[in-house]
């Protein structure tokens, strides 16, 4: 049966902050014993925080929920946690445009440097959260102590030009790419099967579909079926063609990141096929690693081993 979240702590904190004109992320800002105020929406109260901060960035169909049995592993690490609903997604505001993976990157890194305070951060992402993750890290690189990703195909990457045209991978993972850029047929046909189509992701990416509780599923329904939802979330893929040519063309005059990168994928995943390779055309420094029992899913999945290779990873390369 899945684990059931029975509720967040009370160091954990919600918030919510401008990052681009009409733009409004909400994030849950989780800190350690002894870090900053517990007041999460001023610039003030967060930039004396002490020690390191994470920022863990969802995919698709998720917000920062997908993340709530990691957050508290990572506070007692040491970390001060800040998990975000990027633009379009949860509570965050869902604007008609922006949703390309520059611009996604940008939105979260005003979130913590500017509105929050915090110089320099872990960045991590889970599927398109990976693709907002490495757009950010790689644009603001001296404001990264390390990047995190996993499960996902990196627009502009010989991997992802490879999982989108070879059958072995398109038809049994990416099949929804093509899907979700028709113009206004996804939202019409999943209009009132919100939960159906939820579903059918989180059952036909994992392990084992008994990690998600109807609770879980319930919530993620909620969000998807609010006015806008399902939009946002199809966006996110309809800028992949633009995201290509950003990375590509950011990559080409400005070369590899040299921060530390760790990436993972599920031990029952096709990911594991090319994740690693295509981590080595964005980073000088990759540590690939499997995670067992899990999926796509991964930190939902098995969340005690997913805190266990990041926290490993990041004492490894002394960030932690």
């Amino acid at each position: 049966m899945g684990k059931a979240f029975t509720g967040e702590p009370s160091n954990w904190t919600h918030g919510k902050a401008e990052v681009a004109p009409g733009v409004q992320l909400h994030f849950v800002d989780a800190k350690p014993p002894g870090g900053a105020s517990s007041s999460s929406s001023s610039a003030s109260s967060s930039s004396s925080s002490k020690g390191k901060t994470i920022i863990l960035i969802h995919g698709f169909p998720q917000t920062w929920y997908c993340f709530r049995h990691v957050i508290q592993p990572l506070v007692d690490s040491g970390l001060r946690v800040i998990a975000v609903d990027y633009r379009g997604a949860g509570d965050s505001d869902r604007p008609r445009d922006g949703y390309d993976k520059m611009t996604m990157g940008k939105d979260i890194h005003t979130l913590y440097k500017e509105k929050l305070g915090i110089e320099k951060a872990i960045i991590c992402g889970a599927d398109i959260g990976s693709m907002v993750a490495v757009s950010l890290a790689v644009q603001f690189r001296d404001d990264v102590e390390a990047l995190v990703t996993f499960e996902a195909p990196i627009p502009g990457t010989k991997a992802y030009d490879k999982a989108t045209t070879d059958p072995s991978l398109t038809w049994p993972l990416f099949w929804h790419f093509f899907f979700h850029n028709i113009p206004d047929l996804p939202e019409l046909l999943t209009q009132g099967k919100e939960r159906e189509y939820i579903s059918h992701f989180y059952h036909r990416l994992c392990y084992d579909p008994s990690f998600l509780t109807d609770a879980d599923l319930e919530i993620y329904t909620k969000s998807f079926a609010s006015s806008g939802g399902i939009r946002c979330g199809l966006d996110t893929y309809r800028a992949f063609s633009q995201d290509v040519h950003d990375l590509r063309d950011h990559l080409a005059k400005n070369g590899k990141a040299n921060f530390p990168t760790l990436t993972m994928a599920g031990d029952a995943s096709k990911f594991s096929l090319f994740i690693e390779d295509q981590t080595k055309e964005l980073s000088n420094d990759v540590t690939y690693t499997e995670i067992p029992r899990s999926c796509h899913w991964i930190m939902e999945e098995n969340p005690d081993d997913w805190v266990n290779a990041v926290r490993g990873f990041l004492k490894d390369k002394k960030v932690l």
